[in-house]
Formats: C-alpha cells, sequence, structure tokens
C-alpha cells in the first residue's frame, strides 16, 4: 500500500494543479448538472457539465504547464475587463 501511494503522490509532480480558470470551471459545471436535475427542459445541461469536468481533468493533468499558465492569464484579463465594465456603470 506505501508503494502505490508514492507512486500516486510522486506521479503528480509536475502537474498543473488547480488555478482560477479550472476553479470557475468546476462552479460552472456544477451549476450545469443542478440545472439538469432540478428542471427538466435543461436536461441537455448535463452532457454540457460532463464536458466541462473532463475538460477540468485535462487541466488538472496536464503537464504543459505554460500552456495552462497562459489560458489562465487570459481568463483573469478577460474577468478584469468585465470588472472594469460593471465598475463603470455605477
Amino acid at each position: 500500500m506505501r508503494k502505490f501511494l508514492l507512486k500516486l503522490f510522486n506521479g503528480r509532480y509536475g502537474l498543473n494543479g488547480t488555478d482560477e480558470l479550472t476553479r470557475f470551471l468546476l462552479h460552472v459545471a456544477v451549476v450545469f448538472l443542478i440545472l439538469s436535475l432540478v428542471i427538466e427542459p435543461f436536461s441537455c445541461l448535463y452532457y454540457g457539465a460532463i464536458f466541462i469536468l473532463l475538460l477540468c481533468y485535462l487541466r488538472l493533468f496536464s503537464r504543459n504547464i505554460s500552456k495552462r499558465s497562459k489560458e489562465n492569464e487570459a481568463y483573469k484579463r478577460l474577468i478584469k475587463k468585465i470588472k472594469r465594465l460593471f465598475n463603470k456603470n455605477r
């Protein structure tokens, strides 16, 4: 059992882990899943949630850290622009 745990934890070395974009995608997937279960016409959102969850796993286990970092920075810039847009309207 100890060898298995060591392989599991050492295998994660060099992986990206969670960032703001991954956390946002996970929140969206949870909302999609809840909507698909609660409201009957939104049952097709279930497949969207599954796709988003697969995308999150791809980001979590990717070893291409520079590409994931660029995606996260683009997400941060977009969020910053959206926040600025809403702050101007006040």
